[in-house]
């Protein structure tokens, strides 16, 4: 693994507690901060961090992009590419449709294609802001003009990398095909993601005659197997389910979603916990060999690993503990 990990920032986090969080992370060598959408906007606590004097990577693993149009998303990954230096990256994810309208009240079909659009739409916002004029028509998105106030910025860094999150075979064929890496959830297995996204990933940059995008793979870490199972459960979901299914887990899968429909979250959790926690990306590490460990097995599947802590169930004040902690223990590998 060529960098030291990135960390993500607490999904709790307020833009006022992330100075203290910059600070920490550039004394124990954190590589990059990684802001993703689970109660803050990420494009804010990114913002936070630059304004912290952040020097480290920066970027969005993920932020959901049909919750936004793409000249929102591309707007704000430009300005925030050009005050870090050319240093953010723009992770995306989807997310499933039934979570996007029950979150925020948007519906969008066909994920996979419509993703690639949204990808070529931001891409062609870029241009636009750029040179100062440019559009994008595509399938999904007809966008005439992205860049309202005319003016040029020939002097802004090159665009930002665009990374797509991917949990089947299709979004992982779309990341291929139309961005720069693939962000891989916490809810896979190595034998997962050698075998099944991979492959995929290589289909989809072969047929669009693309070098194949790097993989950033997140792991949670935590300090006890229960936290770990619990952390698991909001992910065990109707369409992850192949994630189990492909290693004969189809069973334990099904149970798990039946004690969650029925409200029963420790059921669920035990389920897992006694039945493939070991193999999920989710790490029990209370100390620097133990984290390095996990490191070690999971690095040859990737090119770069995001560390995070648990947000299911966790109150603010303890997911800022557990992050500082996270970065000292970096500091330790």
């Amino acid at each position: 693994m060529p960098l030291r990990p990135g960390v993500q920032l607490p999904g709790a986090c307020l833009p006022h507690e992330v100075p203290r969080l910059v600070a920490l992370a550039e004394r124990h060598g954190v590589s990059t901060l990684w802001a993703t959408e689970v109660r803050r906007d990420p494009f804010l606590q990114i913002a936070a961090v630059l304004g912290a004097g952040g020097r480290m990577g920066v970027g969005t693993a993920v932020a959901v992009a049909f919750a936004r149009s793409p000249t929102v998303t591309a707007a704000a990954a430009w300005d925030l590419n050009r005050w870090s230096g050319g240093h953010f990256r723009l992770g995306l994810g989807s997310q499933t449709a039934a979570m996007l309208k029950q979150r925020f009240g948007v519906e969008a079909d066909h994920l996979a294609p419509r993703m690639a659009d949204y990808v070529a739409a931001v891409r062609d916002c870029f241009v636009a802001l750029r040179r100062g004029f440019g559009g994008h028509r595509g399938p999904f998105y007809g966008i005439r003009r992205p860049a309202l106030q005319p003016g040029r910025e020939p002097a802004a860094p090159p665009d930002p990398a665009i990374m797509l999150a991917a949990v089947n075979q299709r979004m992982a064929e779309t990341v291929g095909a139309s961005a720069d890496a693939l962000c891989s959830h916490p809810f896979t297995t190595p034998a997962y993601l050698a075998e099944v996204l991979s492959p995929a990933l290589a289909r989809g940059a072969r047929a669009s005659g693309r070098s194949v995008p790097a993989v950033v793979q997140q792991l949670v870490v935590v300090s006890s197997r229960p936290l770990a199972a619990r952390q698991m459960v909001p992910y065990a979901i109707p369409a992850y389910r192949e994630v189990l299914a492909h290693s004969g887990r189809g069973a334990l899968i099904d149970g798990v979603l039946a004690e969650t429909a029925a409200g029963r979250i420790a059921a669920a959790a035990k389920l897992l916990e006694a039945g493939c926690l070991d193999d999920l990306g989710v790490v029990v590490a209370r100390d620097a060999d133990q984290l390095a460990s996990a490191l070690e097995r999971w690095s040859p599947l990737c090119s770069e690993i995001s560390l995070s802590v648990p947000w299911f169930g966790i109150g603010a004040n303890e997911q800022m503990e557990a992050a500082m902690g996270l970065m000292k223990m970096v500091g330790r590998l």
